[in-house]
């Protein structure tokens, strides 16, 4: 048995789907069954979180949407697996448009609609799926009920392990096709409430059945042939890395590489599953699997643009127990995300790093702080974090951090595992240091 993630960018014409087609009865040729968890369509997603909060439009939205994926199966499937997918889609579309018209009339959505609504663009991606494949000859299913068992946080579901176990297996003792296609992202409470995972939850969802069948490869199928050494629209000679440990994975996709859920390598740790990350486009691809070891030098780049740097500055916060508990408060009551923070041993300074959109409400907030804080100071930075195992020895990190030091980075500070350095530089020239850094990063994988 496999596991194979098909992503939404994948899914957006036939064409796609032929190449899909190539790769999974490929996979059948060796194995006895496949499991396919797929994501929404190419931009579904979006619309239909448009839907749940433009109450006057959110019937226009949801119609166009059953539209487009009523004209996909048209060009997917035909005969009979036409026919039967035509049925469901009519049956999930139905209820869809229910839902629509009951945000648009109560003009109300919680977070338990919104997941509600959004859960239907995986559901529909399975039935159009399993037509595409059952018109092409195989033996496929489409299983339009939440694989996941979650709890209640809606939005940012945490998968409950044991009961996701019970429940896939009594889906595939149910539904006994060798081609088992399933929607990823979304799960449902042990109420029966649906729930979503956080976005890029199908790679997550993907790795979490895995782990719960007990199957020891996942191939996550993408519009680039692997995860790249940096970003390729902004470094030119990046290219695909061969292989990456979890604690690298772990950090890349933290760090917003590939746009991975955070959470995608977490079900590995202590197991022997691999997972493939592959294109489907170009040939190519990344395995992650195992530890760190000795071969591990350095492996990829990451950049986060659009920030600022809050600089406070204030000698009344030296040995002043609760200053930067203090400072943190604020942030937290104006609801601003800290992307980083240092301190220097001498406490007369802390500097905070958020979104540009965030760093206005922040220096509104810290104005409560008058009788700790003297100066506020505000300024365009971005962040760029080097990603490897090597970064653990000192004769590997000591030539990342001279290379940066011609940039004179404002804080440097290590990831989980000491796999990552990220770097904080005026904005002016992070662009530059990101750049130097990936000529470090090739040269070391070559």
């Amino acid at each position: 048995m496999i596991v194979v993630k098909i992503g939404g960018s994948i899914q957006k014409e036939k064409q796609d789907y032929d190449l899909i087609l190539e790769k999974i009865r490929k996979y059948q040729e060796k194995e006895d069954r496949v499991i396919v968890i797929v994501s929404a369509i190419k931009n579904a997603t979006n619309e239909l979180i448009e839907a749940s909060t433009n109450h006057e439009r959110s019937t226009e939205i949801v119609s166009n949407l059953i539209d487009r994926h009523f004209a996909l199966l048209s060009d997917l499937a035909e005969g009979k697996a036409f026919e039967e997918g035509f049925q469901q889609l009519s049956k999930i579309a139905d209820d869809l448009a229910k839902a629509a018209w009951s945000v648009k009339v109560l003009e109300e959505t919680t977070p338990k609609i919104r997941d509600y609504i959004v859960s239907f663009g995986e559901r529909m991606a399975s039935i159009l799926m399993a037509s595409f494949l059952k018109s092409n000859g195989l033996d496929a299913s489409a299983v339009t009920e939440p694989p996941l068992v979650t709890d209640s946080s809606y939005g940012e579901a945490n998968v409950l392990l044991e009961e996701t176990k019970d429940n896939v297996t009594k889906i595939l003792e149910r539904v006994r096709s060798k081609l088992v296609i399933l929607p990823g992202f979304i799960g449902r409470t042990t109420e029966g409430k649906f729930t979503t995972v956080g976005r890029g939850g199908s790679d997550y969802s993907a790795t979490v059945i895995a782990k719960a069948l007990g199957v020891k490869t996942v191939r996550l199928i993408t519009e680039v042939p692997g995860i790249m050494t940096g970003d390729p629209r902004k470094f030119r000679n990046a290219k695909t890395i061969p292989r990456l440990s979890l604690e690298e994975a772990v950090e890349l996709s933290q760090l917003g590489a590939k746009r991975l859920h955070p959470r995608t390598f977490d079900p590995l740790f202590g197991t022997d599953i691999k997972v493939v990350v592959e294109g489907l486009y170009e040939e190519g691809y990344t395995e992650v699997v195992g530890l760190c070891t000795a071969q591990d030098v350095l492996k990829g780049i990451a950049t986060v643009d659009n920030l600022k740097l809050v600089d406070i500055e204030s000698s009344r916060m030296v040995g002043r127990i609760g200053s930067a508990a203090a400072i943190l408060s604020e942030a937290q009551k104006a609801n601003v995300n800290i992307v980083a923070m240092s301190q220097p041993a001498s406490e007369t300074s802390i500097q905070l790093v958020v979104n540009s959109n965030d760093a206005g409400k922040l220096v509104d907030r810290l104005g409560e702080l008058r009788s700790l804080v003297t100066d506020v100071e505000v300024r365009d930075v971005g962040a760029v974090s080097v990603v490897g195992c090597g970064l653990q020895r000192p004769e590997v990190s000591s030539k990342v951090i001279a290379s940066a030091s011609g940039f004179n980075p404002l804080s440097i500070s290590r990831g989980m595992k000491r796999v990552s350095l990220t770097f904080i530089a005026e904005k002016e020239v992070s662009d530059r240091l990101a750049q130097e850094l990936h000529e470090v990063v090739v040269k070391w994988t070559s």
